[in-house]
Order: C-alpha cells, then sequence, then structure tokens
C-alpha cells in the first residue's frame, strides 16, 4: 500500500472552512512536500486548475506545472502526480515539458489525465470547451501523440484533433517504458479510454464492494 495527499494548491481542499492555515504559496508547498517526504508519504496529486474550485474563483491558486519542476528539484522521493488537461496543452509541447520535469526529479513525475470539466474556467482562459464524448475523443489522440512522441523519433500522426510531423524530442523520460499515466471517470467514454491506453484507474473513496465493482470492470475491459 502507498499513501498520498492532495497538494494545497487552493490553500486547502474544505469548503466549508474558509481560511485551513494552508498558504496558497511557494514557500508553503515547498515545505508541506519536504517534510511529507521526511514522513514518508509516496506521492502527491497537483491539481490543475487555473481559478480556484474550492475556495472561489477570485482566491488564488498555484500553477501546476511550474509547482512541479520546482518541487522536483527541491526533492529526492516523492512521485509527483501532476493533473493535467488535453484542452489547455498541446501533446508534443506538454511531452518535452514533462520530459524534462521527469529528469530533473529522477523519474519521479506521474500524469493524471483529466479531460476537463469546469466550461467557465475553460472560457476565462480562451480554451475552448467540447461536448463530453468530443473531450474524450480529444484525451485519446492527445495520449496517442504524448506516448509518440516519448518514445520515437521522427514520430508523425495525423488525427482529428492533432497532427505533429517528424517529431524530434531529446531528451527523453527517466521513467520506463514511459511516466505512469492516470486517469479517473464514471461514463463508458471514460473508462474505455482509460482501459485502452492508461496504466492507473484514479476513484474516489466509496464501499469495498463498489471500488471491487470498478476494478473488475476496467480489468475486465482490459482484457478484452
Amino acid at each position: 500500500m502507498r499513501y498520498g495527499y492532495w497538494m494545497p494548491v487552493f490553500g486547502g481542499w474544505l469548503r466549508n472552512i474558509e481560511d485551513e492555515h494552508m498558504e496558497a504559496s511557494w514557500s508553503y508547498v515547498k515545505k508541506l512536500t519536504q517534510r511529507s517526504e521526511v514522513l514518508g508519504y509516496d506521492l502527491t496529486l497537483i491539481a490543475e486548475l487555473n481559478l480556484n474550485d474550492i475556495k472561489g474563483p477570485q482566491a488564488p491558486s498555484l500553477d501546476a506545472w511550474s509547482t512541479a519542476a520546482a518541487l522536483a528539484a527541491v526533492t529526492e522521493k516523492i512521485e509527483l502526480m501532476v493533473a493535467v488537461r488535453p484542452t489547455f496543452h498541446l501533446p508534443a509541447l506538454l511531452a518535452k515539458q514533462a520530459a524534462n520535469i521527469d529528469r530533473i526529479s529522477s523519474g519521479r513525475l506521474s500524469l493524471n489525465v483529466v479531460s476537463s470539466w469546469w466550461a467557465e474556467e475553460a472560457r476565462k482562459y480562451g480554451v475552448a470547451f467540447e461536448q463530453h464524448d468530443d473531450r474524450y475523443a480529444r484525451t485519446s489522440e492527445w495520449l496517442d501523440v504524448l506516448n509518440g512522441a516519448w518514445t520515437q523519433d521522427n514520430f508523425s500522426y495525423a488525427g482529428k484533433y492533432y497532427r505533429v510531423d517528424a517529431n524530434l524530442l531529446q531528451p527523453k523520460p527517466v521513467s520506463r517504458p514511459r511516466p505512469v499515466i492516470y486517469a479517473g471517470g464514471e461514463s463508458e467514454a471514460a473508462k474505455q479510454l482509460i482501459a485502452e491506453k492508461c496504466d492507473a484507474y484514479v476513484m474516489h473513496g466509496d464501499s469495498p464492494e463498489k471500488i471491487q465493482t470498478r476494478i473488475a470492470d476496467l480489468r475486465q475491459r482490459r482484457n478484452a
């Protein structure tokens, strides 16, 4: 069993408490992550949202990717699971960025792929927000490009959403065969995508019976 926690990039995660004394600042998350590493925590999930979904859109929130890069340089053991929304990142460019952070951390980077959900945030940042199944179709292509850029040279891809021509990405990630890709979701589109193209299934807490059923479902889809 491994233990992890959500990084308080929003200044805490409780909606009913205004001040949790968890400052949304680099100095606070640096101190927290270094301390959690000493205590033996295995990983931390760094959420990616440009608006603060917990304390309100006007409250501060830290950028996930620059925070992850900084933490990679000041920690030694803890896994940095960074959430990423395909609609906010071109896949080949994200592959380059993630490969660099993976090397800074000596192979401790992983991704939690989230096919977006907050339409208002997307509009405020000038990002297109598609219908549910279109977002998952985009994510499927996004993962194809990400994996290709990480594992091949002169990688080309032509799909509905993305096109790359003879991509070159060096240095490639330290992690083999690639950084671990997590994803969650309860819809049919989500579960099928996760079974086909991801490495691990992220679930919220529930009864052991319901968790067991979900695991069995994903295992069956993976083996089909």
